[in-house]
């Protein structure tokens, strides 16, 4: 089974942050033709980006605690 650590939500948090920058500010009319909030859309992708940022963050130091410890 995959097993997720923390350099994969470095790496997942990263490319929604991009993508939301990307959606939100550089090129909203990819979503307006579509009939897409751009706002809406970025900022989602954004706060999900931060989120798993958060999540790779804490299993870090979770996995620095634990090595510490013993």
């Amino acid at each position: 089974m995959f097993k997720t650590g923390h350099f994969y939500h470095f790496l997942t948090a990263a490319v929604f942050i991009c993508m939301g920058i990307y959606f939100w500010f550089l090129n909203p009319e990819a979503l307006t033709l579509k009939g897409i909030n751009p706002m809406w859309f970025g900022g989602v992708l954004l706060i999900w980006g931060v989120f798993r940022g958060i999540n790779g963050f804490l299993m870090l130091r979770k996995k620095r605690n634990n090595q510490h410890d013993q």
